[in-house]
């Protein structure tokens, strides 16, 4: 029969979660909760500083079972006392046999104070500080033994003990294996047990964000998380943009990106500062990898529902490194990695053929031939080492002047324009605490050189955060992070700096000789300038560029910077009012202010000018949050309760010289011929909102969740600024009830729930814009304001997302095989679209609530640890996504919606939306086809002939997303391999089309089946090989046709589907091999562990679907919302290198 008073009070359930706390913090926390105390010895418990523990509705007495044992603890009962001793070992009569030896963690840090016991029987010991224990008076035979700590899996090994002998043993425990009772972030930075939640979240480690120190920590993510896309720009452009999609696309107009939430803080992932010349980059670089302890992806509006309108297309929690409470200690770390980095993947092309639009030399009136100087294509003749004037011959400064050369191929010519880069990260962070407050201080220095001419990027990074315990009940705590970044930036675009090159160029010029570009005289050395005419002199009066710049004097004089500083942060107070009832509230931040000049020179082909401008953000948050948390016999209780206001405000100045400048080399607005054209621009925004959640448990197995959040913005009008979002979730942990030894963890899980998207400012209201300056007869200037053509819609409302979820969870062998599958459907409806008006309403459009995208598809995560033992352990994540995004409706009366268009040198590229098919349907002229065999139509030409109309050619969206990581231990060795993959989905290559059109394609000058170049003449027995339908006979019809026209007047210049490529991949993302030296190897030196690592980013390309030359997973789209296409791509970047971390 029970007893009364604590003895009762041992069989009563409760939460407990507590990380990186001392044993004798974690046993007050059980006596607030629980209202009684303990007795002990401080010496007892005193060397227990660091403990992780989570239970959910467990019992006092399993709680204090599992925090004592692994301390070589007990506690007994004594009237109405608990008391807490030492667990006293049975001694043994003395024989010759013995057992000692070490327990480290899998890095061989020692592991104090670890608990060592032969299974079956009485005997055990505690190791000492150094991890070191031993066992003596054992009889000889074959035992099991087993270590075990706070925060470890235990390990059991056996052990066979001779007489007269003492056998060594080493335990090295893994951290302990949180997957089946995993304490994750939520929203609000609410901390769950994820067995209670009834929506997908999947976490990674921030360990697994810096394996190779990719420039930008968003990259990091690519393929680690199911049913997260990145894209984005190459490593050449110095933390360029790089774009997140989470579940597909879910909004028709775009600007579908995932909030970004470090440590409770929401923070811009915008790219608000960019301009035609240079990729600035996402916001979101500014974050320090290295101060990430973990990042978990609320993927839908269940999960994310609590953040409202800035939460309908997921959130990105991502919780930093803290100092940790104890006895009073320092942690230093000190971190160093060192990558080279180069250009890669080139386009393959010919090296037979250079400049000139014709196989036929021009000649000069003194007999010396002549490169065509003026073409910039390279159909012209065989490069066989005729001697002829090349284009540096015609500049009198240059020693050849008036000298022929030998015609020959310069292979290289593209790729030595770029440069060895490099990639240099210094960091070092200090972490401590006490009992009563915590500290961590972190800095860190990324300095790169880009792999193209004089382009770099220097960033600072600066955290603090601290916590103090004002009173046992009231803790202040701050988290500041200050970053800094400039650059100098390459060009982008196919009409910017080097990458028109495998576009618009000449196979035989010498790209060293462009390197200097500026003869003594000032005069500018170009490539291509005018040619002379045949039978002159061949004296040139103009040497200035025609259709390109030198990319060495774009690189050097035509440059584009830009610097940035960055807050962002809290300060907040906590005050624990009741046991289980606690008030929180916080000030939020988030400022930048960022710098932004471009200088064009003179002497090149475009009119000298500069431009400034400075843009600033600021964005605060205002948080309160009451957290109540009950458990009682089988239920357990957690409530949130709060409310939240928003308040943004993004200003700009810019300036931009008009009619060139004064004089050459300075750079500056009062430098305008003509009066500068200025601009500046305020916005500001507003969003209050309330919010609470409930989470109802039920004897650890039934939960169940439910939330309300309410926001008014003042981007609508009054009648239409308040909405509600709900959500509602629950989750059944079946393992509970169903017996299957193999069988660790089984949860099902189902949610729904409401989200909205907001809209910018400016649309709800009449407002005015300001035009260009109207000069008066007098000739004296005024300003002008205008009407802006967008009708002002006061009617609109905020789009919803409705979201529905079903999930399984389940865990294998101890958690060693687990698997999660989720099925999702969303259905964004009310979205906010631009409708084109007619032209006697005065204004071109307005925007409407209209249209319907439907997102719905699987994602499977799963995780396995296929060989765990003393010496050598492989874990591995596999995760897969396949989901289709559907346009169910557009606007009244609407079936198609243009998305982006791009036209150059003839081909128009269109991406539209189409009702009632898949998102982002590529559009553009194909050929045409006979109806019967599908075989390409020729005209009497026998060129293939193409179609008039424009051609649906499918979505650029994937099928399938995924990643496959594995980590290998092998003693003091450890190996990390990511792998991530892409099927389906295509894109439009400019690049491609161009370098076949300019006769610098690889496929330009091959052999025909006759074995004859295509490009000597048909009645020599060159020319390509067509085959098809003649379009007036019907006959199937093969012939030869001239390369050229073919190369470059149809497929050029018309063909869209020629160059459509399928975005599949299989991509070898980041390598290491590391080796720890731990503190028994590195001796009397001060270090406690030593880690060296050889890293690798972006070493391979396993396959792709795409021709060698283009990277799908880095198209760059600047402020476009998804990547589909590929127009002067920046080159992939591969780096090597090497890290260094040091502890103390």
């Amino acid at each position: 029969m029970a007893g009364t008073g604590v003895g009762q009070d041992l069989n009563k359930t409760l939460s407990l979660d507590v990380k990186n706390v001392s044993l004798k913090q974690a046993l007050r926390k059980i006596e607030s909760l629980a209202k009684f105390s303990f007795t002990y010895k401080t010496e007892d418990i005193a060397a227990y500083t660091s403990i992780t523990y989570q239970a959910n509705g467990q019992t006092v007495a399993r709680i204090l079972d599992d925090l004592l044992r692994p301390a070589n603890l007990q506690y007994e009962l004594v009237n109405e006392n608990i008391i807490i001793k030492k667990i006293r070992l049975v001694e043994t009569p003395v024989y010759d046999g013995g057992v000692k030896g070490k327990i480290t963690d899998q890095t061989g840090n020692a592991i104090p104070f670890a608990t060592v016991s032969i299974v079956g029987t009485s005997q055990g010991t505690v190791a000492n500080a150094q991890g070191e224990f031993s066992i003596n008076a054992i009889k000889a035979g074959l035992y099991r033994m087993q270590a075990s700590a706070v925060g470890f899996s235990p390990l059991v090994q056996n052990v066979t003990v001779q007489n007269n002998e003492v056998v060594e043993v080493t335990f090295q425990l893994a951290e302990g294996d949180t997957r089946l009772s995993e304490v994750v972030v939520t929203a609000l930075g609410i901390s769950r047990n994820q067995r209670s939640l009834g929506y997908s979240t999947q976490q990674v480690k921030g360990e697994n964000l810096t394996l190779t120190k990719e420039q930008n920590v968003i990259g990091s993510l690519a393929g680690k998380i199911a049913g997260v896309q990145v894209t984005g720009s190459s490593g050449a452009s110095l933390g360029g943009t790089q774009k997140i999609k989470i579940r597909g696309v879910n909004s028709i107009a775009g600007g579908d990106q995932p909030l970004i939430v470090v440590d409770g803080t929401p923070i811009s992932n915008a790219n608000f500062a960019s301009s035609d010349r240079a990729d600035y980059g996402n916001l979101g670089q500014d974050i320090n990898p290295e101060d990430i302890e973990t990042v978990n992806v609320l993927k839908g509006p269940t999960a994310s529902a609590l953040y409202g309108l800035r939460g309908q297309y997921g959130v990105i929690m991502i919780t930093t490194k803290k100092g940790k409470k104890g006895p009073k200690k320092i942690d230093v770390q000190l971190n160093s990695a060192y990558s080279v980095e180069k250009a890669g993947n080139f386009l393959p092309l010919q090296n037979l053929y250079g400049a000139g639009s014709q196989q036929t030399w021009r000649t000069l009136s003194n007999g010396q031939k002549f490169v065509q100087l003026d073409y910039d294509e390279s159909w012209g003749p065989k490069m066989d080492g005729t001697p002829v004037r090349q284009v540096f011959s015609f500049y009198p400064q240059d020693p050849e002047y008036g000298k022929e050369t030998p015609f020959i191929p310069h292979p290289d010519n593209i790729k030595d324009f770029y440069q060895t880069g490099y990639s240099l990260n210094n960091g070092v962070t200090v972490s401590g605490g006490n009992e009563n407050s915590t500290l961590r201080l972190s800095y860190n220095n990324t300095n790169i050189g880009g792999v193209e001419p004089n382009t770099w990027l220097k960033r600072n990074n600066l955290g603090v955060n601290a916590s103090l315990d004002l009173t046992p009940k009231l803790t202040v705590s701050t988290n500041i992070n200050y970053a800094n970044n400039s650059a100098q930036r390459p060009s982008q675009g196919s009409e910017w700096g080097a990458r028109y090159l495998v576009q618009w160029f000449q196979r035989n010029l010498d790209m060293t000789r462009m390197k200097d570009y500026r003869y003594a005289d000032g005069t500018i050395k170009h490539w291509n300038i005018s040619s002379p005419a045949t039978g002159s002199s061949g004296v040139l009066t103009d040497l200035s560029a025609l259709y390109w710049d030198n990319p060495y004097f774009d690189a050097y004089e035509n440059l584009s910077t830009d610097s940035r500083d960055r807050f962002f942060g809290d300060v907040g107070l906590s005050y624990q009012v009741l046991p289980g009832l606690k008030l929180s509230g916080f000030v939020r931040g988030d400022m930048y202010s960022q710098n932004i000049e471009t200088r064009i020179a003179f002497n090149g082909r475009r009119v000298p000018a500069y431009t400034s401008g400075k843009y600033q953000n600021k964005e605060m948050n205002y948080e309160f949050l009451a957290q109540y948390n009950k458990t009682w016999d089988d239920f357990s209780f957690n409530a949130n309760l709060g409310g939240n206001i928003y308040n943004r405000k993004y200003t700009y100045v810019t300036g931009e010289t008009q009619g060139g400048l004064s004089s050459p080399g300075f750079y500056s607005l009062a430098a305008s011929k003509d009066r500068p054209l200025s601009n500046s621009y305020l916005q500001e925004k507003e969003i209050r909102s309330g919010y609470g959640m409930a989470s109802f448990g039920y004897k650890n197995t039934y939960f169940v969740d439910v939330s309300l959040r309410n926001d008014n913005t003042s981007t609508l009008a009054e009648q239409n600024n308040s909405y509600w979002y709900p959500s509602l979730s629950g989750s059944f942990v079946f393992s509970e009830l169903v017996k299957w030894p193999a069988l660790s963890f089984g949860k099902l899980r189902l949610s729904y729930a409401q989200a909205g998207s907001d809209l910018d400012v400016f649309k709800t209201s009449l407002n005015y814009g300001v035009g260009a300056n109207y000069t008066n007869p007098d000739k004296s200037i005024v300003n002008s304001i205008y009407i802006p053509d967008e009708l002002a819609n006061v009617k609109i409302k905020p789009s919803f997302a409705h979201s529905y979820e079903a999930g399984i969870d389940l865990k294998f062998f101890d958690g060693r095989l687990g698997a999660e599958f989720t099925y999702y459907l969303q259905r964004n409806e009310n979205q906010i679209i631009p409708l084109t008006l007619s032209g006697t309403t005065g204004y071109a459009q307005t925007i409407i609530n209209a249209g319907m995208i439907e997102n719905k598809g699987i994602e499977l995560t799963i995780s396995a640890t296929p060989i765990q033992t003393k010496n050598f352990s492989w874990n591995t994540i596999f995760n897969l996504n396949r989901n289709r995004s559907m346009i169910v409706e557009l606007g009244p009366g609407q079936d198609v919606y243009p998305l982006y268009s791009s036209t150059y040198s003839g081909v128009t590229a269109y991406l539209n939306a189409y009702k009632g098919q898949p998102f982002g349907s590529l559009i553009g002229k194909a050929y045409q086809r006979d109806s019967a065999t599908g075989k390409v139509l020729l005209g009497t030409n026998n060129m293939p002939l193409y179609t008039e109309a424009n051609h649906n050619f499918g979505s650029v969206l994937p099928d399938v997303t995924g990643g496959f990581q594995n980590m290998f231990r092998l003693g003091k060795f450890d190996l990390g391999i990511m792998i991530d993959y892409q099927f389906g989905g295509m894109f439009f290559s400019r690049s491609k089309m161009l370098a076949v059109k300019t006769g610098m394609a690889e496929e330009t000058a091959v052999l025909n089946d006759k074995g004859k170049n295509i490009r000597d003449a048909i009645a020599d027995g060159g020319g390509i090989k067509v085959n098809g339908i003649s379009a007036s006979t019907k006959q199937e019809v093969t012939a030869y046709v001239d390369a050229r026209s073919y190369f470059r007047t149809v497929l050029g210049t018309h063909v869209y589907e020629e160059w459509l490529y399928g975005a599949d991949y299989i991509k070898l993302r980041e390598v290491r091999l590391g080796y720890t030296l731990d503190k028994a190897m590195l001796g009397r030196l001060p270090f406690s562990k030593v880690n060296i690592a050889l890293i690798a980013r972006n070493p391979a390309m396993l396959w792709q679907k795409a021709p060698k030359g283009l990277d799908p997973t880095e198209l760059s789209s600047g402020a476009q919302s998804i990547s589909w296409l590929e127009s002067g791509q920046s080159n992939t970047v591969r780096s090597f290198g090497a890290n260094l971390t040091i502890n103390f």
